[in-house]
């Protein structure tokens, strides 16, 4: 619920930002750089962990107000408070039933590849470039599971106790999930360097409990 509220608050600011922004910066722009941009991208996952994310974005002016895009992105941890609540309950029973201490620690690497596509409310002239956009997505979902002093057992605790929030497959390495993005922010051109500042609300379908997260990103690369 906090995250659709963010969901709702966190674009207007985003795009109020860059709407000022654009309004105070100059328009000059070398039209051998209209086409598309490629940039790398870092930033921060919001979900009910905080951590780091990795990728990479291109795009490709569709037209003076549309643009397409596809991202592909490393997201460090995405495992939800339930999923890690259900670790330390098993550990506290483990402990309980051999007498000796249990404390695992579960990881959700996520690995998602999206497209979509962009509107732009300026113009291609423009060096500011606000922006709304949407699409889907894939993401593989490996959990990992380690436990202080024996190391990684993944494979031994979802093969025996399964995932009960339904957020990877126990029988598989990793878990494909459908997603759907949605996102503002803006782009900053200057001659051939490119950067992109934006926020993104991401849901992942096909769980037994709900998993959505957002993500702040900054983009820098370069235009084409």
């Amino acid at each position: 619920m906090n995250a659709i509220r963010s969901f709702g608050l966190v674009p207007c600011v985003v795009v109020l930002t860059a709407t000022v922004a654009f309004g105070q910066a100059s328009s000059a722009e070398d039209p051998r750089f209209q086409h598309g941009y490629m940039t790398a991208v870092a930033g921060t996952s919001f979900g009910d962990q905080a951590k780091a994310l990795f990728g990479a974005e291109v795009g490709e002016n569709l037209n003076r107000h549309v643009q397409a895009y596809a991202d592909f992105t490393y997201f460090d941890n995405l495992i939800t408070d339930s999923a890690q609540g259900y670790l330390t309950d098993l550990s506290s029973t483990l402990t309980r039933l051999t007498a000796t201490p249990w404390n695992m620690t579960g990881y959700d690497r996520g690995l998602a590849f999206g497209g979509g596509a962009k509107y732009l409310f300026s113009t291609p002239g423009s060096s500011v470039r606000p922006y709304v956009g949407a699409g889907p997505g894939l993401m593989n979902i490996r959990r990992t599971i380690y436990e202080t002093n024996r190391g990684e057992i993944s494979n031994e605790v979802l093969a025996v106790f399964g995932a009960p929030d339904g957020n990877v497959n126990p029988e598989k390495e990793g878990s494909f999930k459908p997603t759907v993005q949605f996102m503002a922010g803006a782009g900053f051109a200057a001659g051939r360097t490119y950067v992109d500042i934006g926020y993104r609300f991401n849901r992942v379908y096909k769980t037994a409990e709900s998993l959505s997260f957002s993500a702040f990103k900054v983009g820098v690369g370069m235009r084409f």
